[in-house]
Formats: C-alpha cells, sequence, structure tokens
C-alpha cells in the first residue's frame, strides 16, 4: 500500500496566500484520496481472491488435463499442487517483512492466517484433486492386472494340446508317404 502524500496537501491547506485552498475544498480533497485509497485496496483484495479461485479451479482442471494426456502421475501432482499452493505463497511472500538496524533486527508477517488458510485451502484442493486421480490409475492398474490374470489362467485351461503320440504317428505317416512317392518315381524311371 502507497502511504499518502500529505505534505503536498498539507502545504496547501497551511497556505493562507492568495492562491490558498479553501477548507471545503481541502476536505473534498482529503475524502477523495481517502476514498482512492480503499478503492485501491478493495480492488487488491478483489484481484487476490480471484487469483486464489483461478488457481484452485485451475489445479483441479490441470491435474484432469494432464491426465488426459497421459502425463506422468508424479509430474500431475507436482503441477496441481504448485498451482493450487501458488496464491498462499504469494501472499506468504508479500506480507512478510524483514527489518534489519543497527539496534535490531525483526521478522513480522502482515497477514499470517490469511496466508496459512489460503496455503491449507489449496493443499486440501490440490490434494484432493489428484487424489481422485491416483485412485483411478490404481483402480485402472489393478484391472489390468486381473485382465491379464484372466488372460493367461483362460490361455492354459482351454489350450488345445495335441497329444504327443499323435504328433509321432503324424510324422510317421508323413515319412512313409514320402517313402513310398520316392520309390514309385524310381520304378517309372
Amino acid at each position: 500500500m502507497l502511504p499518502p502524500n500529505d505534505d503536498e496537501l498539507d502545504n496547501l491547506i497551511n497556505d493562507n496566500g492568495s492562491t490558498g485552498v479553501n477548507e471545503t475544498t481541502a476536505n473534498y480533497l482529503q475524502r477523495m484520496e481517502a476514498r482512492l485509497y480503499a478503492d485501491i485496496e478493495a480492488r487488491k483484495r478483489i484481484d487476490s481472491g480471484l487469483l486464489f479461485l483461478s488457481c484452485q479451479v485451475g489445479s483441479a482442471s490441470l491435474a484432469w488435463l494432464l491426465f488426459s494426456m497421459q502425463i506422468s502421475i508424479s509430474i500431475i501432482l507436482a503441477m496441481s499442487m504448485i498451482l493450487a499452493l501458488l496464491p498462499g505463497l504469494i501472499d506468504c511472500g508479500e506480507s512478510f517483512h524483514f527489518e534489519l538496524s543497527s539496534e535490531r533486527w525483526s521478522l513480522s508477517h502482515g497477514k499470517p492466517l490469511v496466508a496459512v488458510g489460503k496455503l491449507a485451502i489449496g493443499g486440501v484442493v490440490g490434494w484432493n484433486s489428484t487424489q481422485k486421480i491416483v485412485a483411478e490409475v490404481r483402480a485402472t492398474e489393478s484391472q489390468i492386472q486381473d485382465t491379464y490374470a484372466q488372460i493367461k489362467a483362460a490361455q492354459n485351461t482351454n489350450a488345445f494340446a495335441i497329444p504327443q503320440g499323435l504328433l509321432i504317428a503324424a510324422a510317421g505317416v508323413i515319412f512313409i508317404g514320402m517313402a513310398i512317392m520316392s520309390l514309385r518315381k524310381k520304378v517309372n524311371v
């Protein structure tokens, strides 16, 4: 927040010369200045709230988008959590103050409850949206494993196995047939 510049206004108010500002004008200017600063602060709060809401919605949407694109689950988790926690991290950074002087140093945080609240809500939204995807992935993996096991079991029980005796008999018939054909060709020659 920018501090109001009261020096110029005070000079105009205290100036009793011919170009001075009368009391009504000075009061009007002070009210206008206060209203402008209040409007700026309100706009900052609205912008912060819109950023917070868009990041939470974007986190869940990003998780599903990356899942649809078949991105690795660890990348989905990381990107969604970063996006969900971003407003809280921004608020922590903006309202954190470090003061160092020759006598002492101090750390302070302007709005710790707001920052912690945004971080908590962002964490819950990010965790909830990504855990639904993780549950879907795990359910899909277990269904794939069950299907694979069923296919393997069906291959082992329903597979047609030719008895070895029949294979030996077929090979013998083919060998005898080739021998007979070979003998006929020799007799005809």
